[in-house]
């Protein structure tokens, strides 16, 4: 499934399905967001996330887990090693505030978009986990905001499902910042079969 930039994509995973993030052209953020098929109530949680993993960066190895402690996504490979568990959605509130836009595209509408057939309350609408996105926590406590994904054309992230999970990924509407490079690109979200061929 390709996701023109700025825009969203939604797949049904199973449990141990391999699930390909790729980064098209480079430096696009891709916000991945996953809900519990059967129950959207439990959702993919970057913040229970921290407190399992005990750290706030991601790499090869570690599980994402959900709002009820489980896990729900193992990573497989990573070419990026650069990720943000820190930053909500970009949304209306942050164009209208921080840069006097209005009507802009965000991932958090994106978001809504997605699970509109869930009839989720706009307010309660979970954060991501924001891969490829390169802002870093620095030394003294404040995070870098400064520059854009270390992702290449081509870079990906593969994923084992641990459970039968709904996902969404937005590529990243933020153009105002210089964050996602010069330019939005898209980003391919794809179920990859057991030669390795992605599907979706």
């Amino acid at each position: 499934m390709l996701i023109k930039g700025g825009h969203w994509g939604r797949l049904d995973v199973a449990a141990g399905q391999r699930l390909e993030v790729l980064n098209v052209d480079g430096e696009q953020i891709c916000d991945f967001f996953a809900f519990l098929r059967g129950d959207v109530r439990e959702f993919l949680s970057p913040a229970h996330t921290r407190g399992e993993l005990m750290k706030v960066s991601l790499g090869v190895g570690d599980r994402l887990y959900s709002v009820a402690r489980r896990p729900m996504f193992e990573i497989l490979e990573d070419d990026v090693g650069r990720h943000d568990m820190i930053f909500p959605a970009c949304d209306p509130a942050r164009y209208r505030i921080g840069f006097g836009v209005e009507s802009h595209r965000s991932c958090r509408t994106n978001l809504a978009e997605a699970m509109a057939d869930h009839d989720i309350a706009f307010a309660h609408l979970p954060d991501p986990v924001n891969l490829f996105q390169n802002t870093p926590v620095l030394g003294d406590g404040t995070i870098s905001y400064s520059a854009a994904s270390l992702a290449r054309p081509g870079d990906r992230m593969i994923f084992r499902a641990l459970v039968d999970a709904i996902v969404i990924g937005s590529a990243c509407a933020m153009d105002l910042s210089g964050i996602n490079g010069a330019a939005l690109t898209d980003i391919r979200m794809s179920i990859l079969d057991d030669a390795g061929t992605s599907h979706g």
